[in-house]
């Protein structure tokens, strides 16, 4: 099993754990850091993830150039099998930690793209009306 952190601003890395525990009871299987709830300086927690993980470990940030991101990219640069992946989502936490296959850039880059957000679009109404109405004639 892959080592992961999510570090994020405000509670958002805890929500994340909240619900991956509430679909998948793992929660327990991820460390995170709620930066700038208080004044505690976290750089220290992204050390010691880094210092103890089993590599290959996953660091989770939520905005690509922020402070978080910033942080953990200084900390994790030198660090061999430290992947640091950012604009996280609930879709590729999940599907990190539920993975079965050794983790690989390449490997890793399959779930990101399996992951990505997308636009859900609704059928226009009145096509829906007319095709529902087509189906009862």
């Amino acid at each position: 099993m892959t080592d992961i952190l999510v570090a994020s601003h405000g509670h958002f890395a805890s929500g994340l754990k909240s619900s991956i525990d509430i679909l998948t009871g793992m929660g327990d299987k991820i460390k995170t850091i709620d930066a700038y709830v208080d004044d505690t300086d976290y750089t220290d927690q992204i050390t010691a993830f880094i210092r103890t993980a089993k590599r290959p470990a996953v660091i989770f940030t939520d905005l690509k150039g922020g402070s978080v991101n910033q942080k953990v990219v200084l900390k994790a640069a030198s660090e061999k099998d430290i992947y640091v992946i950012t604009q996280t989502n609930l879709a590729i936490v999940m599907a990190v930690l539920l993975d079965s296959e050794k983790l690989s850039k390449k490997h890793l880059q399959e779930l990101i793209n399996q992951s990505q957000v997308e636009l859900f679009e609704f059928e226009d109404n009145e096509n829906n009306q007319e095709q529902e109405t087509d189906f009862f004639e």
